[in-house]
């Protein structure tokens, strides 16, 4: 019994001193529950935001939505080149004398002054200048001079085709100086008293055909015009020379020089 007795107080003893090292309110039973620290684990790593992985649809390989496109469609529309602009259709006399009036005025200085030089630098750069004595143009047969040509054509002593006199039928064979003479400046027209813009003024016998070679939708036709000289022949001596203009490049150019008088 007494040794009962001594084992039982070594155990009580026992517990005592656990339950000082353990802290005074701790339980003498070992806890089941693990203590979790704050800082005992990493912290979680951010999940990304969700649109900006593409979810991928199953058993395909494509996304469920497509990735929206950062293009500016305003940008890429403006980085197409920009059409060359054309010039409006100059129907109108007054707009086409506002525009065309002292172009006009510098190639009929130069037909006055016979300034071949002028001249060369006011024809057009491609097409060269067509001349043509009367007012039916000949597009397939009538004169057209190269502006890099003109200067050797007017001192060339050879004769040059222009055409057919009307009336007789005559073949124009002339050299350039005796035929500006006669079908290019055969009155003062930098004087003339009746100048148009893209309207006919001399009307005669012969068919005017220059609005259907070269239309006021492309083209400026400057006229001028003498309605006669002596009141004898009773205005059958009028005589005309149209300018006609075409706009290419940043200019205006002169592309033809046609002729007109009475006609049989």
């Amino acid at each position: 019994m007494a040794v009962v007795m001594v084992s039982l107080v070594s155990a009580l003893a026992g517990c005592s001193e656990k339950e000082t090292v353990n802290g005074g309110t701790s339980s003498s039973q070992p806890t089941t529950q693990p203590t979790t620290s704050v800082t005992s684990s990493p912290s979680p790593v951010p999940t990304p935001a969700a649109t900006s992985v593409p979810t991928t649809v199953p058993g395909t390989s494509q996304p469920s939505s497509p990735p929206v496109s950062t293009t500016n469609p305003q940008a890429t529309a403006s980085s197409q080149p920009t059409p060359a602009a054309t010039p409006p259709s100059f129907s109108s006399a007054a707009d086409a004398k506002k525009v065309i009036e002292a172009r006009a005025l510098e190639v009929m200085t130069a037909l006055k002054e016979r300034n071949i030089t002028k001249l060369v630098s006011l024809v057009h750069p491609q097409k060269g200048v067509q001349f043509s004595p009367y007012s039916y143009i000949h597009t397939a047969t009538d004169i057209q001079v190269q502006g890099s040509n003109l200067a050797a054509l007017w001192a060339s002593p050879s004769l040059t085709h222009w055409g057919t006199f009307d009336g007789s039928g005559d073949p124009i064979d002339l050299t350039m100086p005796n035929y500006w003479a006669k079908f290019v400046y055969n009155a003062n027209f930098a004087a003339a008293p009746q100048i148009s813009y893209n309207t006919m003024i001399g009307k005669g016998n012969m068919i005017n055909n220059v609005f259907s070679v070269y239309p006021t939708s492309s083209y400026i036709t400057v006229e001028y015009h003498f309605p006669g000289f002596g009141p004898q022949y009773q205005g059958m001596d009028w005589t005309s020379l149209r300018l006609v203009f075409e706009y290419t490049g940043s200019q205006w150019y002169v592309v033809a020089i046609v002729h007109d008088q009475h006609t049989m």
